[in-house]
């Protein structure tokens, strides 16, 4: 389940979770049409972001992933709560070192030959 958050950072205030781009654009313009007539504040965000509140566009490629991996995992006991963080960013970690020393093994296989 993709979660979606809208920032005003003149206003200082965060939308709470949304889980479609539709619902998170309606909130934006409801945002902007009530506070600030229609105009677009400096530095507004409106993105999608993990459990943890994190905004995606922020992070790094293998954070990024883990997040993903670990998002995915936690939603499949709990698809719209918190879900059950520990074991989902355990099975990420191991996910991600498994796919690693997949590729390390395989790609020296390929020059041993």
């Amino acid at each position: 389940m993709r979660r979606y958050l809208y920032r005003c950072p003149v206003c200082r205030t965060t939308s709470g979770v949304r889980f479609s781009p539709g619902e998170i654009a309606a909130e934006g313009e409801h945002h902007r049409h009530q506070l600030h007539a229609g105009h677009y504040p400096d530095g507004e965000q409106a993105g999608e972001v993990d459990r943890r509140g994190r905004w995606y566009a922020g992070l790094g490629i293998i954070t990024t992933l883990h997040a993903r991996l670990a998002d995915t995992y936690a939603d499949l006991r709990d698809p719209k709560g918190s879900g059950g963080r520990l074991w989902a960013d355990a099975l990420s970690w191991l996910t991600l070192t498994g796919s690693a020393l997949t590729v390390l093994w395989a790609t020296t296989a390929a020059l041993q030959l």
